[in-house]
């Protein structure tokens, strides 16, 4: 799986704003952000109100951009969250799976970040 998600029963907007103020206190850059995106009927049901967040942590993006000058084709880290019918979603862009392409040393570089993101969707 290229992303980390997890139920919740909480509101959606209500989740958000939780969402980017852990972020921030855990020192991450927000630098974008996209509320509702889309709306859009499936088989399984109606996904509503998909909510983008751009991701940035700007210490690791120094290091990174020391490996490959051309690093920010693959940034930032995406955050995400939308409605359906059983329940409220959250989730994070796994950069140690999506970013695989650009080598084993920015995968070791980028676990430590994915795991601070998927505790701070599990501490919500």
């Amino acid at each position: 799986m290229f992303y980390y998600v997890r139920k919740f029963e909480e509101d959606l907007d209500f989740l958000w704003e939780r969402f980017k103020k852990k972020l921030e206190e855990e020192g991450f850059l927000l630098i974008g952000e996209r509320v509702p995106v889309a709306i859009v009927e499936r088989k399984d049901g109606v996904i509503a109100d998909y909510h983008l967040l751009f991701i940035c942590d700007r210490e690791l993006v120094a290091e990174l951009v020391r490996i490959d000058s051309n690093i920010g084709a693959l940034l930032p880290c995406t955050g995400f969250g939308y409605r359906r019918e059983d329940g409220n979603y959250l989730g994070v862009t796994l950069p140690s799976v999506a970013w695989r392409i650009a080598g084993e040393e920015v995968v070791r570089l980028v676990r430590p970040m994915e795991e601070r993101l998927v505790k701070i969707i599990n501490s919500l």
